[in-house]
């Protein structure tokens, strides 16, 4: 059962009904249960002398402050890991990020609903991250940019040739065999592979390759020519590296 505290100011009218539904709700199915209600955080902070809540619920922009959660959660925890605070805010970039800042767990929106309340909760307590599914999908352009664009920008870097050389590369050919395939010397194929290393940011041949086919560059090659099939051998032990 996670013991849940509540700051809860009463003074906010835009929040008002957030609290009055979370003190109506049957949080027991949900396994919280609540054991401290306070009007403010310097009341909250007295009281967890007697006991120190498992997670916080709380207005962001009446009560947090880094003092704030110092003093309710105490000092404990690296500093890299989340505080048990759930934070209710508005729909507001600036506010959210200034609470994320000051490692709080979960934000939720003053109208979301009681499962992404209780999940948000369940979520501080194992100090895991929760935001709002309002804010993921009005952001969500910029989560997917966030989490699949670095490699990808890395590709984007290559010059023509260099993007030749790395195709041949993860095909299984040789600096030799590229050479041949590209009508270049051997040292310029290893001038390039060298080159491609470093403006992918990866150590060898094989997780070069690796970036190839992750990000489609093999998706449109034919199938089925001499040059691959005497690829294959290099293909295999790509696919099982």
């Amino acid at each position: 059962m996670i013991a849940l505290g509540m700051i809860d100011d009463g003074g906010d009218t835009a929040v008002e009904p957030f609290f009055a539904w979370m003190h109506a709700m049957d949080l027991g199915r949900f396994n919280i249960t609540v054991n401290q209600v306070s009007p403010t955080v310097e009341h909250a902070v007295r009281k967890v002398t007697h006991g120190r809540p498992d997670v916080w619920l709380l207005r962001a922009r009446r009560a947090l402050t880094s003092r704030a959660l110092l003093d309710l959660c105490g000092d404990g925890a690296p500093q890299e890991r989340l505080r048990p605070v759930v934070v209710v805010c508005d729909d507001d970039i600036g506010e959210i990020g200034d609470v994320l800042s000051r490692r709080a767990s979960a934000v939720v929106l003053v109208n979301d609903s009681p499962w992404q309340i209780t999940s948000a909760i369940h979520a501080a307590a194992a100090r895991k991250l929760f935001l709002s599914s309002q804010v993921l999908d009005q952001y969500r352009d910029q989560i997917v940019e966030l989490i699949t664009s670095p490699p990808s920008r890395r590709l984007g870097v290559l010059t023509n040739r260099e993007h030749d050389v790395l195709v041949c590369l993860a095909e299984g050919k040789s600096n030799a065999q590229i050479a041949r395939c590209l009508y270049i010397s051997r040292a310029t194929v290893g001038s390039h592979v060298l080159s491609i290393l470093r403006k992918l940011e990866v150590s060898n041949r094989t997780e070069a390759a690796a970036l190839a086919y992750q990000y489609g560059l093999m998706d449109n090659r034919p199938g089925g020519t001499a040059t691959e099939l005497e690829a294959q051998p290099a293909m295999k032990e790509l696919r099982h590296a």
